[in-house]
């Protein structure tokens, strides 16, 4: 048992204090946990206490940091425990974190993918559209699913040729490997060149 003599605002770190018992520092801890949990100067404790508490204020430590990453755009949760876990928090301070943030619909993990695709569909293929959600660890079936929905991608490969033509001369070879890394499968790229009434000329030199 001892005495809280002393409850600081840490210096670097806003919204963390310092919390002193007989005269020592203690713990470090989120200043609102702190609050909630009742700590002052003046008030007996045990080291028993303030590791618990200890263990709190991780989890709203995470989960202030988590805010400010979902914070900037739409993530996966993934995406969100990597960062977390990047940052030395425990896997019970991500996974807590975590859920209160899908309880809050911060994160969703559907809307998320429907959102990218509806987003990404009119200049990028199918196939790099399921490469970039699959390194942000979105659900590979959501994914699937959501892909489907964007149909033939004719259109949205002859956009990308005549964008890329734009600026460069024609190249048959180079046409295709540039729609080709933009994700597009071969027979829309097929129909993009074909659009370009280049197809008959340049096929039978590949």
């Amino acid at each position: 048992m001892g005495v809280i003599t002393k409850i600081e605002a840490q210096k670097r770190a806003r919204g963390r204090v310092n919390v002193y018992v007989d005269g020592e520092f203690a713990v470090a801890l989120e200043a609102v946990t702190a609050k909630s949990e009742g700590l002052e100067v003046g008030a007996e404790t045990t080291a028993e206490t303030l590791a618990r508490i200890a263990g709190e204020s991780e989890c709203e430590s995470a989960l202030r940091r988590a805010f400010g990453y979902v914070a900037k755009r739409m993530r996966t949760e993934s995406e969100v425990e990597k960062y977390l876990r990047g940052k030395m928090y425990s896997d019970r301070a991500v996974s807590s974190a975590v859920s209160k943030l899908k309880d809050y619909g911060y994160i969703d993990d559907g809307e998320f993918v429907r959102s990218y695709v509806e987003a990404k569909g009119g200049t990028r293929g199918k196939l790099r559209i399921k490469r970039d959600l699959a390194l942000l660890g979105a659900d590979e079936r959501t994914v699937e699913e959501a892909v489907c929905s964007l149909g033939d991608q004719r259109e949205a490969a002859a956009h990308a040729a005549e964008k890329y033509l734009r600026l460069r001369p024609y190249d048959y070879r180079k046409l295709c490997a540039h729609l080709s890394s933009k994700g597009f499968e071969w027979e829309n790229i097929r129909a993009a060149v074909r659009r370009l009434g280049k197809e008959t000329e340049d096929e039978g030199s590949v």
